[in-house]
C-alpha cells in the first residue's frame, strides 16, 4: 500500500475536484453552474440550489490568497470549503472571522496497486444511453433526493454518458433497479466517484459489489490505482476499505451557512 503524503493526498483531492467539474459543468452547462478553475483550486456555485453543499463548494483552497479569490465567486451566497491536511495556518486562522465554522468530515481513500475486487452475486451492468434515465433515477433516489426532482435531474444530467473517461454502473437484485454508481478515470487513477443504494435494498451488498465492479473496471481500463471519498466513519468508508483501499486522510468541511438553515 502506498505511504500516505500530502503529495498523494494532494492528487487525490485534484481528482475529486476533476470529476465534480465534469458533473456539474457539461456541455451546455445546463446546471448554469459558475466556476473557477484555477488549478489546484476548483470551486462551482449553482445558484438555484445555493443550500447544496455538493453544487457549492471550494476545493483544493490551501493559502488565504486563494480563499479571498473563491469568496469572489460566491459573493453573499453560502458555500463550503475543504479544509486538508495542506491547509496553512494562516487560512485556518481566517476562517473563523470570516464566518466560517466545521460541519463535517470527509475521508480521502487510496489503494496501489487496484485491490483484487471481492465475489459477489449482484447483477451490475454497464449503462447506455438507453438505460441513462433509469440509472439516473436510481442514484438520485438512492441519495435521498425527492420523487419530484427526478425531471429537473435527467435535465441536467442527460450528458453522464456522453463523458468519455466515465463507466456508468447500474445494480439490479431480483431484476429491480437497486442502486448505482460511477467510476471516473483520471491517468492511471479510477475515482469511485458516486454509488448509492435504493433503501429498500440497503443491507444485501448492493453497494460493496458496486464498489468491486468498478474495481474490476478500472484494473482493465489500466488504472494503477484506485480512490475514493466517503463520510468519515460511514458505511461507505468501511465498504471501501474492506475492498482494500486505505485512509490517505480526513479533511473537515467548514461552511459560512447560517446555523439552523438547512
Amino acid at each position: 500500500m502506498q505511504v500516505a503524503t500530502l503529495a498523494l493526498g494532494a492528487r487525490l483531492e485534484q481528482i475529486a475536484a476533476e470529476y465534480l467539474r465534469d458533473r456539474y459543468s457539461g456541455p451546455g452547462n445546463p446546471m448554469g453552474t459558475r466556476l473557477l478553475d484555477e488549478p489546484p483550486v476548483l470551486a462551482t456555485r449553482v445558484p438555484f440550489v445555493p443550500g447544496n453543499n455538493q453544487m457549492n463548494g471550494a476545493h483544493g483552497v490551501t493559502e488565504v490568497g486563494q480563499f479571498h479569490r473563491v469568496a469572489e465567486l460566491y459573493e453573499d451566497q453560502p458555500f463550503w470549503l475543504d479544509v486538508t491536511p495542506a491547509t496553512s495556518p494562516a487560512l485556518l486562522a481566517a476562517l473563523g472571522p470570516a464566518g466560517f465554522r466545521p460541519e463535517s468530515f470527509t475521508s480521502a481513500l487510496h489503494a496501489s496497486p487496484v485491490p483484487q475486487p471481492a465475489e459477489h452475486s449482484v447483477d451490475i451492468q454497464l449503462v447506455g444511453p438507453e438505460s441513462l434515465e433509469l440509472f439516473l433515477d436510481t442514484i438520485n433516489l438512492g441519495f435521498g433526493l425527492p420523487q419530484e426532482s427526478l425531471a429537473a435531474l435527467r435535465s441536467n444530467q442527460s450528458f453522464w454518458c456522453d463523458i468519455p473517461h466515465w463507466r456508468l454502473l447500474l445494480a439490479r437484485v431480483d431484476g429491480e433497479p437497486a442502486g448505482a454508481a460511477t467510476l471516473s478515470i483520471h491517468g492511471d487513477t479510477g475515482y469511485l466517484a458516486a454509488g448509492a443504494t435504493l433503501p429498500a435494498f440497503q443491507r444485501r451488498g448492493v453497494h460493496a459489489a458496486l464498489i468491486a465492479e468498478r474495481l474490476k473496471l478500472a484494473a482493465e481500463s489500466g488504472c494503477t490505482g484506485i480512490t475514493g471519498q466517503a463520510d468519515a466513519g460511514s458505511t461507505s468508508q468501511c465498504n471501501q476499505q474492506r475492498a482494500g483501499l486505505g485512509i490517505v486522510h480526513t479533511k473537515c468541511i467548514w461552511t459560512n451557512r447560517p446555523e439552523g438553515n438547512q
